[in-house]
């Protein structure tokens, strides 16, 4: 098997000066306020996206035929743009489809990849040193030959990142039984002489992440313990209301965050936008737009430096003033143009530190 390529845009006028439609789910809780607070920066940094509104927050009252309509009305935006920028959704009861889900595994999402990277010393945290990406597949996209078949692919994918990305270490949590195997991973190592790679079993590795994350550069997770430890990550990082997320197939591509709705801070202006923004400007390079992507994140970098810090960034030695989602939003915007002091500029930093985590042939 060759080295794997994910979803590329679409070539077409829309890669010139024109607009680029992006479907976009404004989701449930936080998600309207962090997403329009991060298209609000976005849009004033010059992205040439439009927007194309998606529904799937379809409530567990709704008939299954509204179900179905709105599911439906999201693989034709999806076919369409072949991107989805997706602010947090409610996760349904027991027993109902997942929308989302759903949506991914018809779309061939086969890669979630997901930065985690310390923000020292603007944010506090006791790894100030960590940089690392989790990269794992969606829990039950696949059964028999198909699993391993997608497990594979998934390998190639993370060792991929970590070449383009200049990362030399690649470990991957492998359990039983699971298709992601220490047979399946040694043969496709063996691809990929300059990368060291070791394998661990899941609880080994999650107990060395938590004890010295400094020491992971990509980590590949099973499937179905890719949010878990995506989220231990995150918080080891920093917090996850910084943690953005990339799901790439062959035809489409999806950025969210890791985090979830957060309904007890929805409509109080308390929620921190930046992870939604950081999966913004990872779309951004995505599409091609990398100078737009890079001020923004420089931005998002100049502002939290400056210690401007919504609640859950909180830090007694830096933070100096703390805004909601609409006054963050505004700090941004304010330093749009500018690059932080201390913290390395998205411009200056390789392609793992800017986000543009996105592969490209």
């Amino acid at each position: 098997m060759t080295d794997q390529t994910p979803h590329r845009p679409r070539p077409g006028p829309r890669h010139g000066w024109t607009n680029q439609p992006i479907s976009i789910v404004f989701g449930d809780g936080i998600g309207p306020e962090v997403m329009q607070a991060s298209l609000r920066i976005l849009l004033a940094a010059g992205a040439r996206i439009a927007v194309e509104p998606v529904d799937l927050s379809g409530r567990p009252g709704d008939a299954e035929e509204d179900h179905a309509r709105l599911l439906s009305a999201a693989r034709q935006s999806l076919r369409r743009t072949g991107v989805l920028y997706r602010a947090p959704v409610t996760t349904p009861p027991a027993g109902v489809a997942c929308p989302v889900q759903v949506l991914s595994r018809d779309a061939d999402l086969f890669a979630t990849t997901r930065p985690c990277r310390a923000m020292a010393p603007a944010i506090a945290t006791r790894h100030p040193a960590m940089d690392l990406i989790i990269v794992h597949d969606l829990p039950g996209a696949a059964r028999g030959d198909a699993r391993q078949m997608r497990a594979e692919r998934l390998l190639h994918h993370a060792f991929a990142v970590a070449r383009r990305q200049g990362l030399r270490r690649l470990d991957a949590f492998v359990e039983h039984p699971d298709a992601l195997t220490a047979e399946l991973f040694d043969a496709v190592a063996g691809h990929y002489p300059d990368i060291a790679a070791g394998r661990r079993r899941l609880e080994t590795g999650l107990a060395g992440l938590v004890d010295r994350p400094n020491g992971f550069g990509v980590v590949v997770v099973p499937g179905r313990h890719g949010d878990l430890v995506a989220t231990l990550a995150a918080r080891l990082a920093g917090g996850v209301g910084l943690a953005p997320s990339a799901a790439l197939g062959t035809d489409c591509a999806m950025f969210s965050t890791v985090h979830g709705t957060a309904p007890q801070l929805a409509g109080r202006d308390r929620a921190n936008p930046s992870a939604m923004l950081l999966a913004g400007v990872m779309m951004l390079h995505h599409i091609g737009q990398h100078r737009v992507a890079e001020c923004v994140h420089d931005a998002w970098l100049a502002t939290i430096e400056d210690g401007i810090h919504t609640a859950d960034m909180i830090n007694p030695g830096t933070t100096r003033l703390r805004p909601g989602t609409r006054g963050f939003a505004d700090a941004v915007i304010t330093r749009l143009g500018q690059a932080p002091r201390m913290l390395r500029p998205a411009a200056a930093a390789s392609p793992h530190h800017n986000q543009n985590i996105m592969m490209k042939a």
